[in-house]
């Protein structure tokens, strides 16, 4: 099984971006989600199609079992 944390945010023009990590830590909070967000938004360092990111949309934990059969 493994797990993703998926972080969603609008740019400035509307765009819809996710960030994807792996293996995240298990206990996040909801504030620590929404500082890290913020940050992340202040910070500048993402930006799409030359518009950077503006707003939090969503964050979630996303568990994907892989079964492999060959």
């Amino acid at each position: 099984m493994s797990k993703t944390l998926q972080l969603q945010f609008e740019t400035a023009r509307g765009k819809n971006v996710t960030l994807t990590i792996d293996e995240p830590r298990s206990n996040l909070t909801e504030a620590e989600m929404q500082t890290g967000m913020e940050t992340i938004i202040s910070s500048n360092a993402f930006q799409s199609d030359g518009s950077p990111l503006a707003v939090i949309k969503s964050a979630k934990i996303v568990d994907r079992t892989v079964t492999e059969i060959i």
